[in-house]
This record gives structure tokens, C-alpha cells and sequence, in this order.
């Protein structure tokens, strides 16, 4: 039989356990502290009937804090008040066991003093705050319940804020609400305008009103942004250039990708075919034609072009967008003006750039060398350029004929500027070179060439891109800014090169032939054919080719190299890795 140990209203009682039993335990809890002959212990002790047990308890003292928490805009102040009761506490009764652990419970509870509002508005006043709320301090003052208390005590007066000016387009409201027709071919529904109609309204800005903060300080609101309406061709502004308004009957649009520019564009309407009754057609603005454009003939549009016929050995220029319904046979499409040929000279006015400057730095690295002579160059520097580009910057002279190349071949002229500053790189061509006098000529032209590409970018930035979207291409030549996109059966043995993505990716749609070069994505369904016919497709450093199928023979070249396949593959992406390598990802079919 074992002792036991009983705690009954703080009296404890042990009684030893007989011969062969066990002496019971006391272990102390919480809130108190257990002495066993005068000695705390801290953990579960034996004790025995003789020992001199004692517990004392604890007591805990109130607590109560008070803060001020400022809002980040210095317009909200809120007192933080927290509260801890006081506790008095006796010792747990423990029935007779063998190892009794010492607790306690609580006998009474004591909470903190009460705040006074002369004690909250103390605190305010130190840190600067007026405008208190009284309704708020005697919530503070009253309030007694444990724990922490958040008020809102004080509150500034907000600026009101500024309204900027709003231009309202009235005219894209009216595009948004039209809805699509439900046959494809019938005349779309872009939004006409006549003289007089308004185009947009601007509303004008109106500035806000000030504020004070929660220690007094004015607070401004911020000045309100100002826009104008910028009107171009087509537009006149009224009411101290508030209301925009058309001065003549066409389409209205937004130009421009940084700026836009309120214009009406004039439109010229062909009822049925181009032929030899109309001949060609130049017209500044869009030209809608409701049947062909036939062998032979032209459209030169400022804008956009619309052809809901087919377009059979014909040439169309366009300064904005192209949306061909049908076929496109045997024929060539720009869209995108000046910038078609600015997107083709960029990369190599890029490389240009980057020959001339190794040319200047090989000429200095001569210079230097323990075995160049001083007397060589009696007669000017010209002969050490002619002899480097002659043997190591061989590509120099070729990429510079290429240039004038495209530029002849387009039928879109250049900037007078552009033309000026280019011909300064026929001095690096034939027999020039060596008419060089000294380096700082060809650091003029490096200068040059760097100026030509600063202003061709800009003039890229600020135009938008331009698209072409046709049913069908047989044997044609496309060039966008943009996107080309092919809506129908696909492509067959010809070239498009586009600034953006190139999509031909509808359901059975193929490209049999030809060469496809995007500054983006090239989206193919199937590409190449089993008759190994000549395809090609053109990837530089941003660009990509995801084709789902692709058929052997079809080449994908690079400036980092080429591949070509040789047998059938699926799930096909081409690219250029950061280290400049072209990269493969395919799928063998079989």
C-alpha cells in the first residue's frame, strides 16, 4: 500500500505508506511557490508526514498602457489602450492521490485604474493632435474590459482631390455598340461621319481643395493633369478646343502610338472591279473595293485597304491596315509606308554600325604595332582601310550594297534626310576607301550611321504597326509592319516578312514553298510538303517558330547558322538561345 498527499482549502495532509509502499510526490504549478522545510522546490520532491510543507501563492499586479498610432497620411489618430486585470489567486484542492501537482484558481480579479479624459487629452496635446473627438474619449474613459482597445480619436480634414481633364470619343462609343454582320463579306459596319458631327468632348480639369492635417498642417491636393485634343486632317476643334468636330465626311480614327491624333479619313469607295475602266488608284486615305483588283493594276492607299474580292497579279500599297477577303494571286502587298523598308534596313544598318567601329578599332590596334611605320601613311590612311576591308571586313562593302538594294527595290521612297545621311556609306565601297584621308572621316561616318539609326527607331516608335489579313496566297510577295495573317487554306510558294507575328495556323491551313520571316511569332499548322519543295523560314534573336507539323527539306536559317530537316517532325520550335545559338525543339514523327 502506497502513502498519499491531500490539499484541502491550502491544509496538507501526507501520510507515509507502510512497509514496501511508495511515498507520494508534490510537484508546484503556476502562481505560487511550494516550500518543503524552508527549502522552494521547483520540480516534483518526496515528502513524508515530518516534513514542514508550506505554499504561497502569487498575486498579479493591474497593468494598463496607453499609445497614439498615427495614419501613414497624417489624417487618422487612434488611442491604443491596453488592459491587463489584476488576479489574486488560492491554492487548487487536491484529493488524496500519490503524486498531487500544486495549482491554483482564481479568488479574485482586480482591474485597472480608470482613465481620466484630461489623462487622454494629455497624451493628445503632447503629441501635437487636434481635433479630437469627445465622443470617442469617453468611450475610452468607460470602457473596462480586459484586453486591447483601439478608437479612432482624432481626424484631419482630407484635401478633396483634383479632377483631371477627360477626353470622351464619342465616335468609339458608337463602333463599340455596332455589332459584327453575320456574313463575313457584306459591306462591314466602321463608322462613317459627316461635316459637323461631333468626335470627342473634353472635359475640363478642375483642381481640388485643400485640407489640414491632423496637427494643423494645410494639406494641397494635387494639381489636376491637363490633356488637349489633338486634331489632324478631317478635324476641326470649337467651344476654345473643347469639342472636336469633322470637316469632312470619312472614317475617324486615333493615329499615332505614343500621341494620338483625332483625324477623318476621306474613303474611297469602288463599287465593283479595278480594271481597265478605273486603271489604278492612288487616294490618301482608304480605299473599299466590293469586287477584284485585277492583273495589271494598282491601289496606293494612305491608309487602309479593303478587298472583298480577290487580287490577281496586282501590286497594293498601304499606309495603314489590308484586309483581303479572298485569294491574292501572283501579286505584292506593303503595308506600313516608309517603315516596311525602315524594319528592312534597321538589322542591317545594326550590323553596318558594329563593322565600322571594329574597322576603326583594328586601324588603331595596326597603329600600335612594333612593325607598322609611320611613313606608310605619307599619303593618308586610306590604304590601311582599303587593305582591312579588303581581307577582314570583307562584309562591310556587301551589306552597304544590300542596303541601297532594298531601298531601290521599293517602291516606297525614303526621307530626303535618310537618303542624304546613307550616302556617306558608299565611301566604304569599291575603291572609296582608299580616298580616306584620316580615321576621323570614318568615325563621321560611324556618327552618321549611328544618327540614321537613332531617327529610324523614333520614327518606328511613333508609328503604329501595320496588318494584312488575306484569305488565300498563291505566288505573292507580303510585307507588314505587323502581323500577317492568313485566314483560309494557307500559303503556297511565297514570301512574306513581317514586324510582327506571322499566323497561319486555322484548321488544314499549309504553306507548300515559299520563305516566312517574322520579327515575332510564326504560328504554322503545316509546313513544307513531301515534294520537297524549296521552304524557308527566317528566325533573328527575338523571334520564333512554332509549327505543328513540318515536312523534310523545310530549312530554318539564322545569322548563328541553319537547319534543315530530314524527316518528318511535329510539335516544332525554333529560336535563338541567350548564348546566340539556334535552338531546335521537335518531335520525330515516325
Amino acid at each position: 500500500m502506497d502513502g498519499s498527499i491531500t490539499i484541502t482549502e491550502g491544509k496538507i495532509t501526507v501520510i507515509n505508506p507502510p512497509p514496501g509502499g511508495r511515498y507520494p510526490t508534490i510537484e508546484p504549478l503556476h502562481n505560487l511557490t511550494v516550500l518543503v522545510n524552508g527549502e522552494p522546490v521547483t520540480k516534483a520532491v518526496i515528502v513524508a508526514a515530518e516534513d514542514d510543507i508550506r505554499i504561497e501563492t502569487h498575486s498579479q499586479e493591474p497593468y494598463l498602457e496607453m499609445s497614439v498610432e498615427i495614419s501613414d497620411d497624417r489624417l487618422s489618430a487612434f488611442m491604443v489602450v491596453n488592459r491587463c486585470f489584476g488576479r489574486e489567486f488560492r491554492v487548487r484542492d487536491c484529493p488524496s492521490c500519490l503524486q498531487a501537482r500544486v495549482g491554483t484558481v482564481t479568488a479574485a480579479e482586480i482591474p485597472p485604474r480608470k482613465i481620466s479624459p484630461r489623462e487622454v487629452m494629455q497624451l493628445l496635446k503632447e503629441r501635437g493632435i487636434a481635433s479630437v473627438s469627445e465622443q470617442a474619449v469617453s468611450r475610452i474613459c468607460e470602457y473596462n474590459i480586459e484586453g486591447e482597445q483601439k478608437v479612432l480619436i482624432a481626424r484631419g480634414r482630407p484635401a478633396t482631390p483634383s479632377q483631371n481633364a477627360v477626353i470622351e470619343y464619342t465616335f468609339l462609343e458608337k463602333t463599340a455598340a455596332g455589332s459584327p454582320p453575320e456574313n463575313p463579306f457584306q459591306k462591314p459596319q466602321d463608322l462613317s461621319v459627316e461635316v459637323g458631327q461631333v468626335l470627342a468632348v473634353k472635359t475640363e480639369a478642375v483642381e481640388g481643395a485643400g485640407g489640414v492635417d491632423l496637427f494643423g498642417e494645410p494639406i494641397e491636393p494635387e494639381p489636376p493633369q491637363d490633356v488637349q485634343i489633338l486634331a489632324g486632317d478631317g478635324v476641326r476643334l470649337l467651344k476654345n478646343n473643347t469639342v472636336a468636330v469633322a470637316s469632312h465626311a470619312g472614317r475617324p480614327v486615333l493615329d499615332g502610338r505614343r500621341q494620338k491624333v483625332l483625324k477623318v479619313i476621306p474613303v474611297y469607295t469602288v463599287p465593283g472591279d479595278v480594271d481597265v475602266n478605273l486603271g489604278n488608284i492612288s487616294f490618301k486615305g482608304d480605299i473599299v473595293v466590293w469586287g477584284d483588283v485585277l492583273e495589271g493594276f494598282s491601289l496606293k492607299a494612305g491608309r487602309d485597304i479593303i478587298v472583298h474580292g480577290n487580287v490577281i497579279q496586282a501590286v497594293l500599297y498601304a499606309g495603314g491596315n489590308m484586309n483581303l477577303f479572298k485569294n491574292v494571286i501572283s501579286s505584292e502587298l506593303n503595308a506600313g509606308g516608309a517603315a516596311i523598308v525602315l524594319n528592312r534596313l534597321l538589322p542591317h544598318l545594326k550590323k553596318v554600325f558594329s563593322l565600322i567601329y571594329g574597322l576603326l578599332q583594328a586601324v588603331q590596334v595596326l597603329k600600335k604595332h612594333h612593325s607598322f611605320k609611320l611613313n606608310d601613311l605619307q599619303r593618308g590612311e586610306g590604304r590601311l582601310f582599303q587593305l582591312l576591308i579588303d581581307t577582314k571586313f570583307k562584309m562591310l562593302p556587301k551589306l552597304i550594297e544590300e542596303i541601297f538594294e532594298i531601298i531601290n527595290s521599293s517602291k516606297v521612297s525614303l526621307s530626303a534626310e535618310h537618303m542624304r545621311d546613307l550616302e556617306y556609306l558608299q565611301k566604304l565601297t569599291g575603291i572609296n576607301p582608299s580616298r580616306i584621308n584620316n580615321g576621323q572621316e570614318v568615325l563621321n561616318i560611324l556618327k552618321t550611321v549611328e544618327g540614321i539609326l537613332q531617327k529610324m527607331q523614333e520614327d518606328n516608335n511613333f508609328t503604329e504597326p501595320s496588318h494584312i489579313t488575306a484569305g488565300y496566297v498563291q505566288n505573292s510577295v507580303i510585307n507588314a509592319t505587323g502581323d500577317i495573317t492568313i485566314t483560309g487554306r494557307g500559303v503556297i510558294i511565297s514570301k512574306l516578312s513581317a514586324g510582327g507575328n506571322i499566323n497561319i495556323n486555322k484548321i488544314n491551313a499549309v504553306v507548300r514553298g515559299g520563305r516566312l520571316s517574322a520579327a515575332g511569332v510564326t504560328n504554322v499548322k503545316e509546313l513544307g510538303s513531301n515534294a520537297d519543295v524549296i521552304c524557308i523560314v527566317e528566325i533573328n534573336e527575338g523571334s520564333v517558330l512554332k509549327a505543328q507539323v513540318v515536312h523534310p527539306a523545310v530549312t530554318v536559317k539564322s545569322s548563328s547558322g541553319k537547319y534543315q530537316f530530314n524527316r518528318l517532325s511535329r510539335s516544332v520550335k525554333a529560336y535563338i538561345k541567350p548564348d546566340g545559338k539556334l535552338e531546335i525543339e521537335k518531335l520525330n514523327a515516325d
